[in-house]
């Protein structure tokens, strides 16, 4: 959140991704950028994915993969 919060990407991000079910559906403080279950992103079909820890990189990956996406992943 940090991040997103100090860089201004309203405007090129176009949600959050978080795989607690609590988060869904709320908004991120200060950015207004609502947050989403993985699944969600099947529909939305990004070009790009950031992935803020790259402990999760390979996971988030295959996971991507199991849902026939292939964005670029990106990781801070």
């Amino acid at each position: 959140m940090t991040f997103l919060a100090t860089v201004d990407v309203r405007d090129a991000v176009g949600c959050v991704v978080d795989i607690n079910p609590n988060k869904q559906g709320c908004y991120m403080a200060k950015t207004g950028l609502e947050i989403v279950s993985p699944e969600f992103l099947r529909r939305y079909r990004p070009d790009v994915v950031i992935v803020m820890n790259p402990v999760y990189r390979e996971e988030i990956i295959a996971d991507l993969n199991r849902m026939a996406l292939q964005p670029a992943v990106l990781t801070i």
